[in-house]
């Protein structure tokens, strides 16, 4: 069943903040103030409101109450609710231009996401139900979350969809530099990831590097790596997993990390490097070198993990643009 729950928590599980707001109630005649709720965010005309974020970031906030050291668990539940507010406001932002769009997701949709999520999984609807609710979650609360995320990735494939596109020679270059015979290595790896804030200063920049320092010497000591990993790492994606990134090949990370890892032996640990918006400490895990195969044979595959990469990258930049023309207070 550990196979299932994770697909499920990956389609349901959004990720976490806190702030104000006040209500006015009539009392007699007289307004009276009372504070009803508050509020983390405002985008545009709605809000996201700190229950959303405590609601979202409950079950990783379980897990968060279980490490012996208190400083630590402050760090990282304020943290996971900052990476939950942040998913909340990129999901708002993208509900609102579905609303432009006039794009909408059915009850039949849904209901055949489901059907093929248990097909995958391997479950049927009452074993469903239980790996639910032992993460807390009703059916109602799934399918709501289920139908946000189908409206997501309809909003997302129209408008990040037609800005990627990957041609023959592209398949090609990438197949002659990395998967013809010599060339084709492949490594897995793990990372911990600690995240600088947008827009830090120096003084914070510097503060989150020695944290990533003294993660790597923690390893370099002999601590469990995905321990430390799953405690520390500010990546949603891999935390869980002990900052496992996979096999990967060339050209499928930031060039910095890229450079480091391929040099690496299998077993060592090196950072903290900076990359996109943080430092991360990388362990090595296991490198080889596969067997070639036919363009032809693989072409496919290529085109899909080049446009997978590019998807991410166009979508980061255009959420980047909907914040810069959507008003997005943070309460935080």
């Amino acid at each position: 069943m550990k196979q299932s729950s994770t697909r499920i928590t990956s389609v349901a599980a959004l990720a976490a903040g806190l702030a104000g707001a006040v209500a006015l109630t009539v009392t007699g005649g007289a307004a009276q103030a009372r504070v009803v709720e508050k509020i983390a965010a405002v985008v545009g005309d709605s809000v996201i409101l700190g229950s959303e974020i405590e609601e979202k970031a409950a079950p990783l906030l379980a897990e968060v109450a279980r490490m012996p050291e208190a400083p630590k668990r402050v760090a990282r539940a304020a943290a996971l609710r900052r990476e939950v507010l942040e998913r909340l406001i990129d999901d708002e932002l993208i509900l609102q231009q579905a609303t432009e769009l006039k794009l909408s997701v059915t009850s039949e949709q849904v209901d055949a996401s489901i059907e093929e999520i248990k097909r995958q999984n391997n479950i049927d609807d009452d074993q469903l139900r239980e790996a639910l609710r032992a993460q807390g979650m009703s059916m109602a609360a799934y399918r709501a979350d289920l139908k946000k995320q189908l409206l997501r990735f309809r909003v997302i494939n129209i408008a990040v969809g037609s800005r990627v596109t990957i041609s023959d020679d592209d398949v090609k270059t990438y197949y002659d530099r990395h998967m013809k015979s010599g060339t084709n290595v492949q490594v897995r790896a793990s990372h911990i990831f600690i995240s600088i804030p947008e827009n830090a200063d120096a003084t914070v920049v510097a503060e989150k590097q020695a944290q990533a320092k003294k993660l790597l010497d923690r390893a370099l000591a002999g601590e469990d790596f995905a321990k430390l990993a799953r405690e520390a790492s500010d990546d949603p994606a891999t935390r869980a997993e002990g900052g496992d990134l996979g096999y990967f090949g060339k050209d499928m990370l930031p060039k910095a990390i890229e450079e480091m890892v391929f040099a690496m032996k299998v077993g060592e640990v090196r950072g903290p490097v900076r990359a996109d918006r943080g430092f991360h400490v990388i362990k090595l895990v296991d490198r080889k070198v596969k067997d070639p195969k036919p363009l032809d044979d693989v072409k496919d595959d290529v085109r899909m993990q080049l446009r997978q990469k590019e998807m991410e990258r166009q979508t980061k930049s255009y959420l980047a643009e909907l914040r810069k023309k959507t008003l997005v207070d943070i309460r935080y």
